[in-house]
């Protein structure tokens, strides 16, 4: 289908300009591919690609407003189709949260209807071939293509598909700020459907159930977030599954000069990798600069504002299963500095054979935290009662007791976690007094 209709867009008559170029065959060229292994884990964290596109068609691209009163937007579009829009950067602030607005209510576009996408676990190699009739929709430039995972959710206690259009900012639409002076990461984490739910399919949904293996397409578009493309069905299938969803995502590369030993040097910045363009051949190209006159913004807003059906499924249960934006953070935080969470950490960290110092216990606890990790309990146990590093009596340090007790209260209120709390507090509240409020308040 793909196909056919980008024949159809070669055919239509008195096009000129950009449109005309699109007699030419998309020039879709890998320049670079990685594996996303340990040893590159900071830079490269996932298996990837860095693409050029030439010849491009110029349907799927992001715009900019003119200014409208104290904000501007910057929208993804097919053709004339708002898909998605963020609020814009007009205030050059990195940590300023965006209000998002998703593209419900229009027609699921043809042209992302890729078969090739839907065989389960198919080598990276072979999904990016999949995909190079879609990069050939973008506008000319330089891409990263990812082969990651996406929570169904937009990090904010909203299911993918649930999404309302936003009053005000939303976290994970931009750079996260850590606290500390410490600073998150720009990596795709979550997702925010671009099609109504009304096209829903549970048929398709128990399809993927099954088949977990197969990949959404994504395009980034800032901080952690993403606007889903395609795959809607595998997203729903996911977050009924409590998982992750496989997703290649789209992140469009952006020119940057560095000032290094008194010269500029020339990058392509993705998200939050670089490329040096001498390095890799490449010239950075700014796409974007066209302007969509104010009027025609607000004849884009009122699409995206199209009220939807209701959603069938009880969206923020399901969206309470994953991480929000601090816990991505706070995810990240423990991961660039200590690496993987495995099993077999874990284990070493139990057996103590591995021993954590304290900034590493607090970010350890965070994590599992923010991954409702099944084995949160079982660590921090070991922790407050076993480790010989943490010497609650002895060392009186305060922020590890209470980042400990902190993910402790984040569990549901059984029997056994509340017993547990109970003979903690007795234990110590002589010595953390402060912790030892918090838990009352939480029983």
């Amino acid at each position: 289908m793909l196909e056919r209709w980008l024949k159809k867009r070669k055919s239509v008559p008195g096009e000129t300009g950009r449109e005309a170029e699109t007699e030419k065959e998309p020039d879709i060229r890998i320049i670079t591919r990685w594996e996303g292994t340990a040893a590159d884990q900071k830079a490269f964290y996932t298996p990837g690609a860095l693409v050029s596109v030439k010849n491009g068609r110029g349907q799927l691209y992001e715009r900019f407003s003119e200014e409208m009163g104290d904000v501007s937007y910057c929208t993804l579009l097919l053709g004339d189709k708002p898909l998605f829009q963020f609020q814009g950067d007009e205030y050059y602030c990195p940590t300023c949260e965006k209000i998002i607005r998703s593209g419900y209510g229009l027609e699921q576009p043809g042209e992302f209807r890729e078969e090739r996408l839907n065989g389960e676990n198919v080598p990276f190699e072979e999904a990016l071939e999949g995909i190079k009739p879609l990069l050939g929709l973008l506008e000319d430039n330089c891409y990263v293509i990812l082969d990651t995972q996406l929570y169904p959710t937009d990090g904010n206690g909203h299911l993918f598909w649930d999404v309302p259009v936003s009053e005000g900012g939303v976290p994970g639409s931009c750079l996260f700020y850590r606290g500390d002076g410490e600073w998150g990461n720009l990596r795709p984490h979550f997702t925010v459907a671009t099609q109504s739910s009304a096209k829903l399919c549970e048929n398709r949904v128990e399809y993927y159930r099954r088949h977990p293996g197969c990949r959404a397409v994504a395009y980034y578009m800032d901080g952690y977030m993403t606007a889903l493309l395609d795959g809607h069905h595998k997203a729903l299938a996911a977050a009924l599954e409590g998982r992750a969803v496989n997703a290649l995502v789209i992140v469009p590369c952006y020119p940057v000069s560095i000032h290094k030993n008194g010269i500029y040097e020339e990058y392509l910045w993705a998200g939050d990798m670089r490329f040096p363009c001498a390095q890799y051949g490449v010239q950075a190209v700014q796409t974007g600069r066209d302007r969509i006159p104010a009027e025609k913004m607000r004849a884009l807003q009122a699409l995206l504002a199209a009220r939807e059906p209701r959603f069938p499924y009880d969206g923020k249960k399901l969206a309470d299963a994953y991480p929000d934006a601090r816990g991505i953070a706070d995810l990240e935080a423990y991961t660039d500095t200590y690496g993987e969470i495995t099993s077999m950490r874990l284990d070493r960290i139990i057996a103590q054979e591995y021993v954590c110092n304290p900034c590493e216990i607090q970010a350890l606890m965070a994590a599992l935290g923010a991954l409702r990790h099944e084995r949160l309990f079982e660590v921090a146990d070991f922790f407050l009662e076993r480790s010989t590093c943490l010497n609650l009596r002895f060392y009186h340090d305060t922020d590890t007791f209470r980042s400990i007790a902190e993910q402790l209260m984040s569990l549901p209120h059984s029997e056994e976690t509340v017993q547990y709390m109970v003979e903690l507090m007795v234990e110590y509240e002589d010595e953390y007094p402060s912790v030892g409020e918090a838990i009352k308040e939480w029983l």
